[in-house]
């Protein structure tokens, strides 16, 4: 499968529209090409924001009147005689016939259930195995989509906050939260504050603001802290994701030039630490951020 023919099936793919070995191929393709991968991650992004503007939309809301009108013929529903007691009037005298009709009718649906049950599921079997085969290659395309994640942002740490080589001029938190994401207001306080909070000394006093701001790397805004912490230059990095969330276990990972990045995700936000301390201390910053973050983005409007 080429570039060409998977944005041909992009949109299939993302509304789950494809067979499972058409399915299989896009991903073997995602996993080799990260151009196809951004704009895979672009057009998810594009649908999930059309979704929650649509379902947010004044005129998509059910009109209350009807609404309450349909919960009152439901409930007069509910409230009616059952089936029974309209085929034997007040219950006490039962035509005969109705009750043979019944029994053979009842006798009919016990065998064929009995029947059903005996039947080796094959059909059922074989969907089960479908749906495993495609659960691990969905499992393996969000590593893979993580580790591009993680990439972008030790790229973004190297590019901006160690040398100054960004193509875009970067703007203030408070212009990307009006533009990019609500999440950028306050997110250098909140995130400081975090760390002066921390029950380890070491964070806490050794843990000096240098800036803060919002840039793009390779064609991702992140959210941009950039800290002094044990004499070294650490960022800390947010950016939006439709990655499927896992747990918020943080994830690390070594880079060349002895860069490390500790990561996590909260919600549709994924978090890194990244610098050239040890592995352990960058896990610790983590830590202490991680709570906050997560207060943070899941605030109304953010």
């Amino acid at each position: 499968m080429d570039c060409k023919e998977l944005k041909a099936m992009m949109d299939s793919y993302i509304s789950d529209e494809l067979l499972i070995e058409t399915n299989h191929d896009v991903l073997r393709h995602l996993e080799n090409c990260p151009g196809c991968r951004n704009e895979m991650s672009d057009r998810r992004e594009l649908k999930m924001r059309l979704r929650q503007t649509f379902r947010g939309a004044a005129e998509t809301q059910i009109d209350p009147i009807f609404a309450a009108r349909m919960t009152t013929n439901l409930r007069d529903l509910a409230l009616r005689p059952g089936a029974w007691t309209r085929l034997t009037g007040d219950g006490r005298f039962l035509n005969v016939r109705t009750v043979a009709v019944s029994f053979a009718c009842i006798l009919v649906l016990v065998l064929g259930g009995v029947i059903w049950l005996y039947q080796p599921p094959m059909s059922a079997l074989n969907t089960e195995i479908q749906n495993t085969n495609t659960n691990v290659d969905l499992a393996k395309a969000v590593r893979v989509s993580w580790s591009e994640l993680t990439t972008q942002a030790v790229g973004d740490h190297e590019n901006c906050a160690v040398e100054f080589h960004l193509k875009e001029v970067p703007i203030t938190l408070d212009e990307a939260a009006i533009n990019h994401g609500a999440y950028n207001k306050d997110l250098d306080k909140v995130m400081m504050a975090a760390f002066k909070a921390d029950p380890s000394t070491l964070v806490s006093a050794d843990t000096e603001f240098i800036e803060s701001h919002s840039c793009v790397y390779e064609g991702r805004r992140f959210a941009h802290i950039v800290v002094r912490h044990k004499g070294k230059m650490v960022s800390l990095l947010v950016t939006e994701t439709v990655v499927p969330a896992g747990n918020l276990a943080i994830q690390t990972a070594k880079f060349d030039r002895a860069m490390n990045s500790a990561g996590f995700q909260v919600g549709e936000h994924a978090v890194f630490i990244v610098s050239q301390l040890a592995d352990g201390d960058n896990v610790t910053l983590a830590k202490a951020v991680a709570p906050a973050m997560r207060l943070h983005v899941e605030k109304p409007g953010a």
